[in-house]
């Protein structure tokens, strides 16, 4: 590891300073092990990152801070940032490749696939499944529509014959699911969706009951996908 020269000047001074030691390289060396707990070190990656500096000319370090710039996803901050940096940069330099943006993509593409350390990324936004390509999902609306989820097995068959299938409901009563913001969404989402003023005030009026018998947003949002399902399929 490294000292950081600006953030140590002082105390190293008032070392010298204080024992009234000639500097040199035997000084300096007894020096840091005297005062390693006062003194702030490097990371072996910002060591790292000072190697890999050295052997940058000016108007390529200019390339890097550029297209790192412009980088989203992968981390650019900390000992992350420099992993990252000193990885993709020497990819290329122990090549011998020309310093370009396009040198540095191919670099990333390289040692993200074929390097044995990784890269290091920030997490990338979550997907809402229920709504697909601006549109309803309507897998997930049937798969989680609580009137077929929820439907109850009857004991007995309409013709009278006892249904074998059905179990006594002996469990503990099941704790009410969190609220799905994304149903709130797929609601508001079914009420653009209509074309002439009867659709949408038959839309308005399955919402306004909903909201008046308090259903959930689930419930809401299935019946609506329903309603607009049913119209789509009959065009």
């Amino acid at each position: 590891m490294g000292i950081l020269p600006k953030a140590n000047a002082l105390v190293l001074n008032e070392y010298f300073n204080n024992h009234n030691v000639p500097m040199s390289v035997p000084s300096m060396v007894a020096a840091a092990y005297a005062l390693k707990d006062k003194l702030d070190w490097k990371s072996p990656a910002q060591v790292e990152f000072s190697e890999v500096l050295a052997r940058l000319e000016p108007a390529q370090c200019l390339v890097v801070n550029s297209w790192y710039e412009k980088q989203n996803r992968l981390k650019t901050d900390g000992d992350a940032g420099f992993r990252n940096i000193n990885q993709i940069v020497s990819w290329f330099l122990n090549r011998r490749y020309a310093v370009t943006e396009s040198g540095l993509d191919m670099a990333l593409t390289n040692v993200q696939n074929n390097s044995s350390r990784k890269l290091f990324w920030h997490e990338g936004p979550k997907h809402d499944r229920a709504i697909w390509n601006g549109k309803l999902n309507h897998a997930l609306i049937e798969k989680d529509d609580p009137s077929m989820r929820d439907a109850p097995v009857q004991e007995f068959h309409a013709n009278g014959r006892r249904n074998h299938a059905f179990k006594a409901n002996t469990d503990k009563p099941r704790k009410p699911e969190p609220k799905v913001d994304s149903w709130k969404e797929i609601a508001d989402l079914c009420m653009r969706r209509w074309t002439t003023h009867g659709q949408k005030a038959t839309l308005e009026a399955e919402y306004d009951r909903g909201i008046a018998t308090g259903k959930s947003w689930r419930e809401i949002g299935a019946s609506l996908g329903q309603i607009v399902r049913g119209r789509e399929c009959g065009r």
